[in-house]
């Protein structure tokens, strides 16, 4: 029987939505009965920011019957599996990471030793098996984690944004919305930078609005995050979003268009104001949203892509 590694690659255990979809990988593995583990590649840390309970094992050899599971932004260590043998999943989590990094070395597997990809958004899965038609590609979606993001009692008018990925668009925004609609110059901005899963489920539950600034995402999970939390969800989509996004469940403008997110934050922040029907539509239609990329729906998804590619692993029965 095998054990299934999911490799992780952090020298200082930064915040990275990609370290705590691997992780939770595992977590729900282990759920399932399958014999999973985080395995930390030399020199790296786990992660800090966000509780879990995955087991952690250092790197060593692997033995015949393992699954290495490698994100797909780590060309050496495809290039290291493709050396050694053995089994080898890609764990694809970003659309343009990919194709920078991985497709290389990825071309380089013979058709009979390929390894399977895993992809997180459909959208994504596309992509790739358009690279490589030959690729076994399983999709199993990322998730917005119900059970951790959740609207507070109390909504707050404050606007949360995570401004990491966009730190010019994040200040243009915020300076378009004072000048050109004065009435909101003094609202209150909640930016989440180096913060905690937890403080990042409170911000989202606590906060009235959220400013999407998805950059060339494959889905856009903070965004889905802020939707399960309640939030108007006012911004850009990053190409990941346009899976989930509608006129319905917020408010979306063209990518880069600051002015016109300044002004769709103004409408958002108008509707807050009025309340309403429009509004209860509008938040309800974002948490539906939400619940169709949850951890209740990530599950069966999981199991059945890890029946198909190392049924072996699972041990026991949930």
């Amino acid at each position: 029987m095998g054990r299934i590694h999911y490799l992780l690659l952090s020298r200082e255990g930064g915040v990275s939505g990609g370290q705590k979809m691997a992780v939770r990988h595992v977590e729900a593995l282990r759920d399932l009965g399958f014999d999973a583990v985080c395995y930390l590649g030399v020199g790296s840390a786990m992660p800090t920011w966000f509780e879990h309970q995955a087991p952690v094992e250092p790197a060593k050899v692997l033995g015949r019957d393992d699954v290495i599971v490698i994100p797909d932004d780590a060309p050496e260590a495809i290039e290291m599996a493709l050396k050694l043998g053995g089994r080898a999943v890609i764990f694809a989590q970003s659309r343009e990471g990919f194709a920078a990094l991985g497709f290389r070395p990825l071309s380089r597997f013979p058709a009979d030793r390929f390894p399977p990809i895993l992809a997180v958004g459909p959208a994504h899965a596309a992509t790739i098996r358009r690279a490589f038609p030959e690729a076994r590609v399983e999709l199993v979606p990322c998730f917005a984690d119900e059970r951790r993001f959740a609207p507070s009692r109390t909504k707050k008018r404050v606007i949360s944004l995570a401004p990491r990925k966009r730190r010019l668009e994040a200040s243009a925004i915020r300076a378009l919305l004072g000048r050109l609609h004065p009435r909101h110059a003094e609202t209150t901005w909640y930016e989440m930078v180096n913060r905690s899963e937890a403080d990042v489920a409170r911000a989202l539950g606590g906060s009235a609005l959220h400013l999407s600034l998805n950059r060339l995402e494959s889905v856009g999970l903070t965004t889905l995050e802020a939707m399960a939390s309640g939030c108007v969800c006012v911004g850009f989509l990053g190409i990941g979003g346009r899976q989930y996004a509608t006129a319905d469940n917020g408010l979306w403008v063209a990518e880069d268009d600051c002015e016109a997110a300044a002004d769709a934050l103004a409408e958002a922040l108008d509707l807050v104001d009025r309340g309403g029907p429009k509004l209860e539509r509008m938040i309800e239609a974002a948490r539906e949203t939400a619940r169709a990329w949850s951890h209740a729906a990530f599950l069966p998804r999981l199991e059945a892509a890890w029946m198909r590619l190392a049924p072996d692993a699972r041990t026991l029965t949930p």
